[in-house]
């Protein structure tokens, strides 16, 4: 399976964050907390602007679940969202930064 880009470098800043967690715990020395949730949010921010879904060759629509956020690749609307049952199905547009989980 192939990493999204920006996978592998937070992935990477995340393992060296846990590495300097577990050194400063067996050597007793501290490490700022609000350095560590500095870091923590960075990488969150990095992860949250990355392209979560990638469309589907042939241009096939999306479909976002209204009560779960599930985006599903269908040539027509789903009856009811493969995730959760729900019945509020609505067209996601891939081509914004980010795609919502719910009304908007």
């Amino acid at each position: 399976m192939e990493e999204r880009p920006g996978t592998n470098d937070a992935n990477r800043r995340i393992d060296a964050l846990i590495q300097r967690l577990i050194e400063a715990d067996q050597q007793g020395s501290g490490l700022e907390p609000l350095t560590v949730a500095h870091e923590l949010g960075e990488i969150k921010q990095a992860l949250a602007r990355r392209k979560t879904i990638l469309p589907r060759p042939g241009g096939e629509p999306h479909w976002r679940c209204e009560a779960c956020g599930t985006i599903t690749h269908a040539s027509t609307k789903p009856e009811k969202c493969q995730e959760c049952g729900a019945t509020q199905l609505w067209p996601a547009d891939l081509e914004q930064s980010n795609v919502g989980s719910g009304a908007g």
